[in-house]
């Protein structure tokens, strides 16, 4: 079972809207916090501002950084880790297509493996990945994945990478299907590792993309529940799947996201949406 006294809860990208209120969520269960994002400033302004939680230390730093796990684990200062949210990541507008693959899949697989060791019995790590994942989830590009998860090349994959809107998506379903590939070394700890893939969310980094383009607009107009959803819909997923009441959910993905994949379907696919 979690101790949320004795161990300690990660949220990394703690700055952005998820991350943000997924760090609330956990400091109102009175979980002791670190809190990571690439910039010092905002982090130590969302310390200041957060109730209830047992303790609060920040790491800012960039998650591609060499270093940027090992500086984690030496926050720990010998604690065990009782949940990790790793919220970090870019959106297509932010970076090249490489970039976004680095930072949202080969640094997430970094920072899993370094944690891994450190994990409470009982603990819990979500990925936040996307629904665009689980769009792209067909066999081909799933094989694709698999060999890029081995270290493999991949024509397929190198062709998705030259752009950000096609990297994107291969980064986040790199990010499911790694979560379902680690569940066995979690189980092994005695641990959970799960993905949890939001749809549109309605913060920052999502407004960036819905002034991107009318892509965003046509998804949402076949969402079944017909709107975006915000960060505390996200927050309030991870805190279940970081509790003892999602004991026994590990190695899969977890999809909130209003019904749109179900929309896109029943709309004949998303080139449809085009």
């Amino acid at each position: 079972m979690n101790n949320t006294t004795n161990s300690v809860a990660i949220v990394t990208g703690a700055a952005g809207g998820m991350g943000r209120a997924i760090a609330i969520a956990f400091a109102r269960e009175g979980r002791r916090l670190i809190l990571s994002d690439l910039k010092a400033e905002p982090l130590e302004e969302l310390a200041k501002s957060l109730h209830g939680a047992a303790s609060i230390d920040v790491v800012a730093g960039d998650v591609t950084a060499a270093d940027y796990a090992m500086r984690i684990i030496a926050e720990l200062h010998g604690r065990r880790i009782g949940a990790v949210a790793h919220a970090a990541g870019v959106s297509p507008s932010m970076a090249d297509g490489k970039r976004v693959f680095a930072i949202n899949f080969t640094a997430t697989k970094a920072l899993v493996e370094a944690l891994l060791p450190h994990m409470a019995p009982g603990g819990a790590m979500v990925l936040i990945a996307s629904n665009s994942g689980q769009i792209l989830a067909r066999p081909l590009f799933d094989r694709a994945v698999r060999k890029m998860l081995k270290g493999r090349r991949s024509w397929i994959g190198n062709l998705m990478l030259k752009g950000s809107r096609s990297a994107y998506p291969l980064s986040k379903r790199a990010v499911q299907l790694y979560a379902v590939c680690m569940a066995p070394a979690f189980g092994a700890a005695g641990a959970r590792i799960v993905s949890l893939s939001p749809g549109i969310i309605d913060t920052e980094m999502g407004r960036l993309e819905n002034d991107a383009g009318p892509e965003m607009k046509r998804m949402i107009d076949v969402t079944p529940l017909g709107r975006s959803g915000n960060a505390d819909e996200i927050a309030s997923v991870v805190a279940f799947l970081a509790s003892p009441d999602a004991s026994y959910i590990t190695g899969t993905d977890i999809l909130v996201d209003g019904g749109t994949i179900a929309g896109i379907e029943a709309a004949g696919g998303v080139m449809k949406l085009r």
